[in-house]
């Protein structure tokens, strides 16, 4: 499982419970600190290879020993482009839109994105970034 071929909205079954992906991992200057390298949140976000979060659909028991297994695909958007789509890319109102479309996404991020469709610009990222 990677960035490129795990997708919004993607529900799997681990064990009894059922989660579903929800956005990519937003990587913070604490990872600076962690590792002891100064741009570490940094690089991680300008690689792609930022990970991502779930939420809990059908709790239940887990067991490492317990396969993930893809019970569903609801979207287009994998990890990476969303990452790409908030990070990379200048403002592109057709993109925000395609990730608002994709099913399963936070309400945190469907929230970042329909702030930059109305302003028409892009936060500040460089206090998640740097911690300053």
């Amino acid at each position: 499982m990677t960035e490129h071929n795990v997708f919004i909205g993607d529900i799997y079954r681990w064990g009894e419970t059922l989660i579903q992906v929800t956005q990519p991992r937003s990587p913070c200057f604490k990872l600076n600190f962690h590792f002891a390298i100064s741009d570490m949140a940094s690089l991680m976000q300008n690689s792609g290879k930022v990970g991502w979060l779930y939420r809990v659909i059908v709790p239940g028991k887990v067991s490492t020993d317990a396969p993930l297994e893809l019970v569903s695909r609801l979207s287009d958007v994998s990890v990476y482009d969303a990452a790409a789509i908030a990070w990379h890319l200048p403002f592109d109102d057709d993109q925000y839109h395609r990730l608002l479309s994709a099913a399963g996404l936070s309400v945190s991020w469907s929230r970042t994105m329909q702030k930059r469709r109305l302003s028409g610009k892009i936060e500040d990222n460089s206090r998640r970034l740097w911690g300053k």
